[in-house]
């Protein structure tokens, strides 16, 4: 399964914010500058995360995005629902109705995918932004090195 791009966009955004927004609210402009993400596209994706209750905005000269929430209450995995729905490899492990396989009364496979959405889920929502933020702020030290 291939994460899309908005969400892997959605992911460096919110790290950048984790990592350089502690005390300050981030334009989006900086975001995409130093990120390399067109500030459109970031527009779009971050509409989606205020939206999903993730970030918030501070207006003004001095404005910008915030994490909504502490950043250990903040997971990779909500982040990818709330750029992409659901997380799941294949339709029918939302909906049986949809299997692939319409010769047959019981999709054989079905159990797998589940298998395979729950293990996605669970790393997702095993990590949070802090466990992210420490580990880039971590490597971004040992490179420095």
């Amino acid at each position: 399964m291939k994460l899309s791009t908005r969400s892997r966009y959605a992911l460096e955004g919110m790290l950048y914010i984790a990592a350089y927004g502690q005390d300050r609210p981030v334009p989006i402009k900086e975001i995409a500058e130093k990120t390399g993400i067109s500030m459109a596209y970031l527009e779009q994706i971050f509409f989606l995360l205020k939206k999903a209750g993730i970030t918030s905005t501070i207006r003004g000269s001095r404005g910008g995005f915030v994490a909504a929430k502490p950043l250990q209450e903040i997971t990779a995995g909500m982040i990818v629902r709330a750029i992409d729905g659901a997380i799941s490899p294949v339709s029918c492990v939302e909906d049986p109705q949809q299997c692939a396989t319409k010769r047959l009364a019981v999709c054989p496979t079905r159990p797998l995918w589940i298998e395979v959405t729950n293990a996605i889920s669970s790393t997702l929502d095993s990590m949070t932004m802090e466990d992210l933020r420490s580990g880039f702020l971590a490597e971004s030290e040992a490179q420095k090195e």
